[in-house]
């Protein structure tokens, strides 16, 4: 990110500039090496293979990025649906669907050339008027608004050219044809005259990227396969790709580790990098973010008395150390944000009024405003709610903001959201006092910052648009030039007036940059590391060196024999794991029908786990991933993991007996429980659990 500012003003000088077909010489885009360049890079790709995700970024609402920002959608959004561009690691716009474009000089049009012969994924051409249809469709639904804004119509003169017409000069607009932005929508089906942010096809999609929607399991899984008509020839190389839907960061790190999962959505939580990066078979880098521009903030709902008046939100911001939260409940591992705009952008302004930790001035301010503490030492009470999927990132800050409101009489509430979708609508519908969020700058201001500040972007019911209802003419204005001035330095000016209005103002309180990583295995070859990353098209990525498992061979058994019932679902368990991929083995042990637990009756279940102690598997669900249980002690104070490890490594077809130590899946009770314990690669094993003896 230490080049940004410099590639973003190259970018900003030479972008209305007219640009040359980036073809090669026969004809084929040149989005990504060609077999032959990467060979000589010495990864030749190699087709086929699985790719899973553990997949953090929450539960998606649907998987229409015309309609919204945020990983969830975006990620699986661009495997789905190609778009005009996309970018590379240099901040270069690469072709795409279009295969070149042209800016004119007066900077009020682009002409898009695109790709010969693409198809959706339903064998239906892509034509420039698919291309109008989805252009008009963002800048009406996409809380974005200054995305698009300038947009009067799209030409399509015949169905390979489409001409974006502008009312005006817009820096930003090449930028906004990526992949997170333009998914190129097929209008056969979106322009039915259905509703388009409820149509059924925004959760069953239909696109022309590298991968075809094949599932969604809300909760669970995504899954996608490789399309093989993809206008790209020889891509994708992966022949599925599936994302599995983990917001515990612990089952993340206990996933990776066990090279169950091979890459990550955005990883921002800080706990397990230590360890991810110790293993040897991953990298952790914080490349391929560069575009997104992430910031951690506490946002106010202005139409919420007492946080209308800016004296009171002044006074929240000199009562929170920020300091602490970026050198203490972050490690150093992430960095101060002190403006709507990142630091490491070129539109930075660094002289921005600040607010140091000084919690008696914020009791003079709040005395000021006239809200002084009560006999009981509450001045007033408000909620905080946060993003239930990023915990040292949301909700520990979230319950540190509790704590330091506290010490000057502002009593908080925090207020849990059960999945990422609730806290959307609760934000969206202006239903808070005060909220923790992470919102993007998305390469350019005119996208990513604009979006929070302007006085037209106040759309109740949309998250991630000035759901602070926050209104000043003054900024309106200053953002409207910013937004067609081409100039860079002009831009910087017009950038650095606005950020010191909304400093001083403080709709938000801008708290750290997130520190986003990229972990992916070892053993993939070009991983995605341009300025978007996971949030652009993986048709490049292959697998080099897939990861290899080394299982213990399970004991043997005689079908007829007479061994106790729990050894069997033992032995069947382990060699399920060992037969399938963890994600479908889990599955299938989850299933009550095939006879893995009865948490009624005999509360029969399975646990698997490391020599260590660390849970990886418990299909009664008592106990999630990345669980230790090193410590537990059965009634006679004894270590309960040296016996499980114990009878795991003996491999009898026997199990053992602890007493009064491990609850029952569905009474609770602590009844002495049956074990089988059968070791599963060198490392793991899997325990079958049992109350009432079973049958042989």
């Amino acid at each position: 990110m230490k080049k940004m500012a410099i590639i973003t003003n190259l970018i900003m000088i030479s972008m209305f500039a007219a640009c040359q077909p980036l073809t090669s010489e026969t004809g084929r885009p040149t989005a990504a090496p060609t077999p032959e360049q990467v060979t000589q890079q010495g990864e030749e790709p190699k087709p086929g293979g699985t790719l899973i995700f553990s997949f953090g970024a929450g539960n998606p609402r649907h998987f229409n990025p015309a309609l919204l920002s945020g990983s969830a959608t975006v990620i699986p959004g661009a495997q789905i649906f190609a778009s005009p561009l996309r970018y590379d690691e240099n901040w270069n716009p690469q072709p795409y669907l279009a295969q070149s474009w042209d800016v004119s000089e007066d900077g009020l049009s682009i002409t898009l050339n695109l790709v010969k012969g693409a198809t959706f994924h339903d064998g239906e051409p892509i034509t420039s008027a698919d291309v109008a249809f989805s252009v008009m469709t963002v800048q009406q639904h996409h809380p974005f608004k200054t995305m698009f804004a300038p947009v009067t119509g799209v030409d399509t003169p015949d169905p390979q050219t489409a001409i974006i017409r502008l009312s005006q000069p817009h820096p930003a607009i090449l930028m906004a044809m990526s992949p997170a932005f333009l998914p190129i929508l097929p209008e056969h089906i979106y322009g039915d005259g259905q509703d388009i942010p409820t149509h059924p096809a925004n959760l069953e999609p239909v696109g022309s990227g590298p991968f075809k929607f094949v599932s969604f399991e809300p909760g669970k899984r995504i899954v996608m396969e490789r399309f093989e008509d993809y206008f790209l020839p020889d891509r994708p190389y992966l022949d599925r790709i599936e994302f599995w839907i983990e917001l515990n960061p612990a089952s993340q790190v206990v996933s990776l580790t066990r090279q169950d999962a091979q890459i990550t959505s955005p990883y921002l939580n800080l706990d397990g990098l230590d360890q991810l990066k110790k293993l040897g078979y991953f990298e952790v880098t914080q490349q391929g973010y560069e575009g997104i521009g992430a910031i951690n903030w506490l946002a106010f709902n202005l139409l919420r008395e007492p946080l209308h008046d800016v004296r009171v939100r002044q006074a929240i911001a000199y009562a929170i150390d920020l300091d602490f939260v970026t050198q203490y409940l972050h490690q150093d591992l992430s960095i101060r944000a002190p403006s709507p705009i990142i630091p490491e952008s070129p539109f930075f302004e660094p002289d921005l009024p600040k607010f140091v930790y000084d919690p008696q001035k914020a009791a003079d301010l709040l005395d000021q405003a006239g809200y002084p503490l009560s006999d009981d030492g509450v001045r007033f009470s408000l909620t905080l709610d946060y993003i239930p999927v990023l915990p040292t990132q949301q909700h520990d800050v979230a319950h540190y903001i509790q704590n330091q409101l506290k010490d000057i009489g502002i009593e908080v509430q925090v207020r849990d959201s059960a999945s990422f979708p609730e806290w959307a609508q609760r934000i969206g519908e202006w239903d808070f006092d005060m909220t923790m969020d992470a919102v993007f700058n998305w390469g350019d201001p005119v996208i990513g910052v604009h979006r929070t500040y302007i006085s037209e972007n106040i759309r109740q019911g949309v998250v991630w648009s000035n759901t602070q209802n926050y209104s000043n003419p003054l900024v309106d204005e200053i953002l409207a030039q910013a937004a067609i001035e081409l100039d860079a330095e002009k831009r910087k000016s017009l950038y650095g007036e606005f950020q010191k209005i909304v400093a001083e103002e403080l709709p938000v309180i801008w708290i750290n940059e997130l520190p986003n990583h990229t972990i992916y295995h070892e053993g993939l070859g070009n991983p995605p590391l341009t300025i978007w990353g996971v949030h652009s098209p993986l048709d490049e990525v292959f697998w080099q060196n897939p990861p290899e498992f080394e299982y213990v061979a399970p004991p043997t058994f005689d079908v007829e024999g007479s061994y106790e019932q729990i050894v069997l679902i033992g032995i069947r368990a382990i060699r399920l794991l060992q037969e399938n991929d963890f994600y479908t083995a889990r599955e299938r042990l989850h299933n009550p029908n095939e006879g893995f637990l009865d948490l009624d009756d005999s509360g029969l279940h399975l646990i698997g786990l490391d020599k260590e102690g660390i849970i990886f598997l418990d299909n009664s669900e008592q106990l999630v991933a990345g669980i230790d249980i090193s410590a537990l002690l059965d009634t006679h104070g004894e270590l309960v993991l040296p016996k499980l490890v114990e009878a795991a490594e003996i491999s009898g077809l026997e199990h053992i007996y602890l007493e009064g130590v491990w609850p029952h899946p569905s009474t609770q009770a602590l009844e002495t429980v049956s074990v089988w314990c059968g070791m599963l690669t060198s490392e793991d094993f899997v325990c079958a659990l049992a109350w009432i003896p079973l049958e042989e």
